[in-house]
């Protein structure tokens, strides 16, 4: 097939590759690896894991209501023997 405009092509091409082989981001480094939040890579991870999502919304909950639900779950524990 042919291409309507080959030099538009040629330069989206090349646009592709600079991204591919990371051009701006070796030429531009980044003095941290952090983002305008203060954030590390690693501390999004470790939020965004599923383990961590869990224990988070633990934490949230009030103490009562921690209370109520380990009350309950050994209540019912109890009512299954």
């Amino acid at each position: 097939s042919q291409i309507a405009d080959p030099e538009t092509c040629d330069q989206m091409y090349e646009s592709l590759v600079r991204i591919h082989n990371n051009y701006y981001k070796n030429k531009y480094p980044r003095l941290k690896d952090t983002s305008f939040t203060g954030v590390t890579v690693q501390d999004c991870k470790m939020i965004l894991a599923t383990d961590i999502l869990k224990q988070m919304e633990d934490m949230k909950k009030g103490t009562w209501k921690k209370l109520r639900e380990r009350f309950y779950a050994k209540k019912s524990e109890e009512d299954l023997k």
